[in-house]
């Protein structure tokens, strides 16, 4: 391996990885050093290779804390007619709980062929492999290359990209063209060669069913939310798994999924029988699916339920029946995305894993989000890569050095000629 650019990407890992980035959304103070620190980088390598087809673009704004949150877009005109755009995120989750890590987790720690740090995998490993492709191109003496480059940075991404992605796609002629070619380096396996070309729709709604608060021994003086609940957790799961119940073996799992989660009610003491509750569910819906149907089966089901209160009551205020409410509200939205099989990005990026990685490529679908599905969304072909051990969000994050390096290689194969 060559020694000049295994310590280039070492630095590079490292720098960042003493960077805290965390999502303000989760107590931080954001991505801006972050930010800064890869404009730098970028201006160094454009003033030591003497790049002069680099345009450096800012998105930044400024979010409801007041934060500044940067975007960056560095494109390089090699005079082709369609652009290889990587995109990778500044941000990350916090640390978490610091006993469980074996080392500080914004003090790089190498060992062996690893390095650990919080971001390491998730997403320095696109950040790192976007700069150190840039050390491959202008040091080849024989490199052709067959895309224009863009590398995008982007804030927000752990947290709804509103900050980030979204704000972007506000200046997407700016930025992106319908026969371009992206990809999102927020997904790995150890192999690297799975490519998610897929995810399903994300429904998260939260319920409200509004009853009789009274005494646990006078039930008949109140209406118990906590049986209603019950049951129409019980019931709309069934529903729900019963009729969208298409399977698809791109998606691990390969079924749409309904899972109610958190349970709410507005009691603490255990002999007073709740008048209000609330509770979760979180949905990943293939893409045979709308959400929209999903959202309208919802509605029938609450009226339906509501109209039949007392089958599932045994002792409860008549006089107050009328009162119950059930209302929903929906935490997040976010449809379902494909790209298709023979798009020239899988193509492409398929071609370039066997060459580099001698893998053979496996296209897959996931239930988790990424900033793949808003550009799905917009009707560009993206796709989802890159090569990890799984350690993004844990304790003692970490990456082979290896991997981003190899990274790097499947995207220099994908641009020359």
């Amino acid at each position: 391996m060559d020694e000049d650019l295994f310590n280039e990407t070492v630095k590079i890992a490292s720098d960042l990885i003493r960077i805290r980035s965390v999502n303000p959304a989760f107590g931080g103070t954001g991505e801006k050093e972050k930010g800064d620190y890869v404009l730098n980088k970028l201006r160094e390598y454009i003033e030591k290779y003497r790049i002069e087809n680099c345009r450096i673009a800012t998105y930044d704004v400024i979010d409801e804390r007041g934060i500044l949150r940067p975007n960056i877009v560095a494109k390089f005109d090699f005079k082709k007619s369609k652009t290889l755009h990587i995109i990778s995120h500044l941000d990350t989750v916090p640390e978490g709980e610091l006993s469980l890590w074996e080392s500080p987790p914004y003090e790089p720690r190498i060992e062996g062929n690893k390095i650990f740090g919080r971001g390491s995998e998730d997403n320095h490993k696109g950040i790192v492999s976007s700069l150190i492709l840039l050390k491959m191109i202008f040091e080849s003496e024989d490199f052709n290359p067959k895309y224009n480059l863009n590398l995008i940075f982007l804030s927000d991404e752990e947290c709804g990209s509103k900050y980030g992605i979204q704000h972007l796609l506000k200046y997407e002629k700016e930025v992106f063209n319908r026969d371009d070619l992206i990809i999102v380096p927020d997904f790995g396996t150890p192999e690297g060669n799975y490519i998610e070309i897929a995810e399903k729709g994300i429904l998260w709604i939260k319920f409200k069913i509004r009853g009789k608060q009274c005494h646990g021994s006078t039930p008949d003086r109140g209406i118990n939310t906590n049986i209603l609940s019950a049951n129409f957790i019980r019931d709309l799961y069934k529903k729900l798994y019963s009729k969208y119940n298409r399977e698809d073996p791109l998606f691990s799992p390969p079924y749409s999924t309904f899972e109610p989660t958190t349970i709410v009610n507005n009691v603490e003491n255990v002999n007073t029988i709740p008048g209000y509750i609330e509770f979760t569910f979180d949905c990943r819906i293939l893409p045979d699916y709308k959400i929209k149907e999903v959202l309208k089966d919802i509605q029938e089901y609450i009226e339906n339920f509501r109209e039949n209160l007392e089958r599932y009551l045994v002792h409860y205020d008549r006089a107050s029946l009328d009162d119950v409410s059930i209302e929903y509200e929906i935490l997040q939205w976010v449809d379902p995305s494909k790209t298709s099989e023979d798009r020239e990005v899988v193509l492409e990026l398929s071609k370039a894993i066997e060459k580099v990685l001698n893998k053979e490529p496996i296209l897959c679908g996931m239930g988790g989000g990424t900033i793949g599905a808003f550009l799905r969304h917009r009707g560009y072909d993206t796709v989802v890569w890159g090569i990890g051990e799984g350690t993004a969000h844990q304790p003692n994050e970490h990456i082979k050095i290896e991997d981003m390096i190899n990274m790097a290689k499947v995207y220099y194969e994908i641009l020359k000629r």
